[in-house]
């Protein structure tokens, strides 16, 4: 997928021009809890990073996306807080930004990416985590309808299978909770699944 070429074309369906609706339920839920420096790999325009940077006890809050036209359109936004953004490749991240981040957070990137790639998201997440770092998701597990279809995305759909294999079964993460978010956008409601996962050493 050419991801420039998406935005040079505006022709991005998952940019919903808010953020996510689970994770502003799950910031309601716990508005306490996340705190520290903040990773938001796929960030798009940036509505989950300024709506991450906008908790007062969050650190630095980065959103990386691969596409440079997405990471220009999140900086014409205004300034939240303390949020950045950077264009790279979660799959080669530098040094810097490796066991840098106490927060991912996971919205459009799993399910952009090849599903081949999937366990290679696994390790790249787990590097830019510090020791006990947590990653807090959103999986849309069932993307498929007329427009999209199995095998033909993005975006891919995946199972709570899956995910436990990708994830537990790789002995990088332990699932905490796992449960299905009560918001979502139109749409959406009941095909998405929110975990929280803590980095195993």
């Amino acid at each position: 997928m050419d991801w420039d070429n998406q935005y040079r074309i505006r022709q991005t369906p998952w940019d919903k021009g808010a953020p996510a609706p689970p994770l502003l339920e799950w910031i309601k839920a716990y508005p306490e809890a996340i705190n520290g420096s903040i990773l938001v790999p796929g960030s798009g325009a940036g509505h989950d990073v300024r709506a991450l940077a906008s908790l007062t006890q969050s650190g630095a809050v980065v959103g990386l996306d691969i596409s440079g036209l997405a990471t220009r359109l999140a900086e014409s936004f205004p300034r939240a807080h303390n949020e950045s953004y950077l264009t790279g490749d979660l799959f080669d991240l530098p040094a810097s930004q490796k066991c840098a981040y106490d927060w991912v957070w996971e919205h459009t990137c799993f399910c952009a990416i090849d599903p081949f790639r999937r366990d290679a998201y696994v390790k790249a997440v787990h590097e830019a985590l510090k020791p006990g770092g947590q990653l807090l998701a959103v999986f849309f597990l069932n993307p498929y309808d007329d427009e999209h279809l199995p095998n033909g995305g993005p975006p891919h759909g995946t199972s709570l299978e899956e995910l436990a294999l990708r994830f537990e079964g790789s002995g990088k993460f332990r699932i905490e909770d796992s449960y299905i978010p009560r918001q979502a956008y139109e749409g959406r409601e009941g095909l998405e699944q929110v975990m929280r996962m803590t980095k195993l050493v």
